[in-house]
This record gives C-alpha cells, structure tokens and sequence, in this order.
C-alpha cells in the first residue's frame, strides 16, 4: 500500500472524495456480493491517484526550483560585473604567485619615478629598489630608472592599471607560477617530520645508555634542521603569493623628436642609387682588406716554414743534375 506523505494530503483527500462518490453510484445498482471489494478497488485507485497527483506537485515544484535558480543566476553575475576581469578569471583555492614587468617611455624621469611611488603606496606596497639616473642636459633624453615595488597580490592588477598613465607603454609581461601543489607537499611533510620529532623526544627520554642517548640526539637534530628548513619554505611559498613583484623600467624620450623620425622618408632616385652603391664598395674594400689582414700573419709564416725548404731543394736539384752529366775523357791519340 502507498504511504502518502502529510504535505500532499489536501490533493490526496479531494481524489479519495471523488473516488468515494463514484463508489457510491455504481454500488446503489450492483449486487451485495459486488459491493465489498469495489472500496479496495476504489481505495487503490485513489492511492495511485493522490500518488500521481504528488509526483506531479513535486515535478512541479523542481521545474519551479530551477527556474528560480536559472533566474537567480543572471542577478549573481549583474552583481559582479565592475570586478577586474583578470582576478576573476584566477582558478579559486589555488595558490598563484604573479609578478609582473613593465617598459615606459616617459619625457621627465624624476617626475615619472614619483609617480611610481605614489602608486606603491596607494597600493599599500613600498620601493624594494630603485635606480634613477637623471638627465642633466637639456638637449638629450638619455635619464632612465628602475624601481622594483612590492604590492598585495590581490591588488596587482589594480596597481598595473594605475601606472599605465606614467607615460608610454612600450611593454608588459605578467608571470604565474602555481605553488598550491608545492605547499601541500612540503605542509604534509611537515606533519609526518613533526610527528617524527615527537616520537624521537619521547625515545630520547626513555633512553639509558650513552650510546642510545648520542645516537637519538643526533637523530633529533637533523629532524629538527629539516623541520626548520621545510617551515621556512612553506613561509617563502606564503608571502610569494600574498605579495606581488612589479619591476618598472622607465626611459626618457624626446616626443618632438620621435614624430619628426615617424615623416622622415628614405631618399629615391640617381642620389639615393649613387650613394647605396658607394656604400657596397666601401663595404667591399673593407671586406677584402680585412680578409688580406687576416691571412698575412699566416701567409708570414709558411713563407719563412717554405723558403728554406725551397732553397735547400733547388740546391739539391743543381748537385744532382752536376753528378749526373758525362765526364770528359781526355784523348790519347799521339
């Protein structure tokens, strides 16, 4: 038998009724041995009524559930919409260290340099190190400086966004590293190396010989180096996530001078071809004679390695050449 659950009962009461009522008419015209199993018919017929009429309330009430959830979606993500795109776009529960670098062209080095400090610290950061080298001249734009500035991590990008305007961007580069499996690797080895210590003290105090003492001591010691060694690098893993690097290199350019190289066109024409052919045959001269100067040293030495071997072979030669001429013989007629 169905067992109807309380929160559908007024749906389950107004099927039993009706069922009850048709019972009713079609037992005033039947027999008496027919009308006792009609209730069990008609009882059953109600339970699978209340029942279908339940699991209609309830698919109901599921598609009514997403609907409701479906709706409140959207309303999450209107709530969501001025944050920085790239933080939100950061996997959730991971651990990521970001540093970032920066190239700005700027007119005035000092004042730009100012401004990069007063960036720091509205990002509640400071300078880690700065090197600015101005310019004294008042013709050259040669000053340029590099500060490397510290800033929470979550507000990297905030901080990146504040010194764009310092000048001209010329580049940028954003570095990630996730260190989440690192940290639980070496957090979970500093659990197994505590318990370690423990167990070692414990022994180290039920020991009674010498030996067993020096041994455990030395033991502990090295656990205990470990142990620090680990802490700490979980500790570097920390705080390069929680705070963010930002090296900023700053450089002095003339604007006046930059558009006035941005229309200057190449020369055309008999002067423009007179001139790049004169420049190959320099540059064909310097060739040559820069390949003479490279081989005369050499050349230097196999002519006083040949000129001897040479002397000493034609003297040779002539030697030969006398022995092997005929002998005059002198005549004996009287």
């Amino acid at each position: 038998m169905l067992r109807i659950t309380p929160r559908h009962g007024r749906s389950t009461l107004v099927a039993g009724a009706i069922a009850l009522a048709l019972l009713g008419g079609c037992s005033a015209s039947s027999d008496d041995a027919m009308d006792e199993p009609a209730p069990a018919d008609s009882a059953a017929q109600a339970e699978e009524a209340g029942a279908a009429d339940a699991g209609s309330d309830g698919a109901d009430r599921d598609l009514a559930g997403e609907d409701s959830q479906a709706a409140a979606a959207p309303a999450a993500g209107e709530g969501e919409s001025g944050v920085d795109p790239v933080s939100q776009n950061l996997p959730e529960g991971r651990m990521i260290a970001r540093d970032a670098q920066l190239g700005i062209a700027v007119e005035d080095v000092n004042e730009s340099a100012a401004q990069v400090r007063a960036a720091a610290v509205a990002a509640d950061g400071w300078v880690v190190s700065e090197e600015l080298s101005p310019d004294n001249s008042a013709e050259r734009f040669d000053g340029f400086a590099t500060l490397v500035l510290s800033v929470p991590g979550d507000r990297l990008d905030a901080t990146l966004d504040q010194l764009g305007p310092t000048g001209r961007l010329t580049s940028r580069v954003i570095t990630s590293l996730d260190v989440t499996q690192d940290f639980t690797d070496t957090s979970a080895r500093i659990e197994t190396l505590e318990a370690s210590v423990t167990r070692v003290r414990g022994l180290l105090e039920d020991a009674g010989g010498i030996e067993d003492i020096v041994f455990l001591e030395r033991e502990l010691a090295d656990r205990e180096a470990e142990l620090d060694v680990l802490k700490a690098h979980v500790k570097g893993l920390e705080a390069d996530v929680a705070r963010s690097s930002i090296t900023v290199h700053l450089t002095e350019t003339d604007p006046a001078e930059a558009v006035q190289l941005a229309q200057e066109e190449e020369p055309t024409g008999f002067a423009a071809g007179l001139s790049a052919g004169w420049d190959a045959f320099l540059s064909g001269v310097a060739f040559v004679l820069t390949a003479i100067g490279a081989l005369l040293p050499f050349a230097i030495v196999a002519a006083l390695i040949l000129a001897p071997v040479l002397w000493w072979r034609r003297r040779r030669a002539s030697a030969d050449q006398r022995a092997a001429e005929p002998v005059p013989v002198p005549s004996t007629e009287a």
